[in-house]
């Protein structure tokens, strides 16, 4: 299934997040834990990536995300909408975030810190 994006926009990160993704399964009492790491984000997605593949059937999970964008935690839910292999022989998944319109401004707030932290890096790096 191939995912169109109609978002306002989407912010792909210099710096991956590394986050930690449960994938619960509604038939299932446990969760599976995977670590992986975010590689753009919008305020109702994102694109994650891992080393190893997520279940055949992660698309009838729910994938609860926990990750730092600046030096905020966030602990969100969200749904599968497409996956692939890369070129590198990891996977990668684009996520749709179930999440309400105060935590997506918490979001965008946190990129534009994260964003002025990481050119401020920069120009000291420059300086030196």
């Amino acid at each position: 299934m191939e995912y169109k994006r109609k978002e306002s926009f989407r912010h792909k990160l210099v710096y991956p997040i590394q986050l930690v993704c449960l994938v619960k399964h509604p038939d299932r009492d446990a969760a599976l834990e995977a670590h992986g790491e975010i590689i753009d984000i919008s305020p109702r997605g994102l694109r994650i990536g891992f080393e190893c593949a997520l279940p055949k059937d992660v698309d009838e999970c729910t994938l609860i995300l926990r990750f730092v964008i600046h030096e905020r935690t966030f602990d969100v839910s969200g749904e599968t909408v497409w996956n692939r292999p890369n070129s590198v022989g990891a996977y990668t998944y684009g996520v749709r975030l179930t999440i309400d319109d105060r935590m997506q401004e918490s979001i965008i707030e946190d990129l534009k810190l994260r964003r002025k932290q990481e050119v401020a890096n920069n120009k000291e790096k420059k300086k030196a």
